[in-house]
């Protein structure tokens, strides 16, 4: 779910309302569609396991 207290960059435009929207959507497509994913947070050994992740599978990929 969407971290509200992450800052958002101040370069762009930012609607609170559209980023929760937004996000909820997102989730309940990945929900209903039963769409594989990994949950990425705030979290920095959250984000090394995505990239890790991520890394495994274009390797896999690239070798078929």
């Amino acid at each position: 779910m969407l971290d509200e207290s992450v800052p958002i960059d101040q370069c762009h435009a930012h609607d609170p309302r559209y980023r929760r929207l937004v996000d909820e959507h997102v989730h309940g497509l990945l929900a209903d569609d039963a769409i594989p994913h990994q949950r990425v947070t705030s979290d920095t050994d959250s984000q090394a396991r995505a990239i890790e992740l991520a890394l495994q599978l274009s390797l896999k990929e690239a070798a078929v």
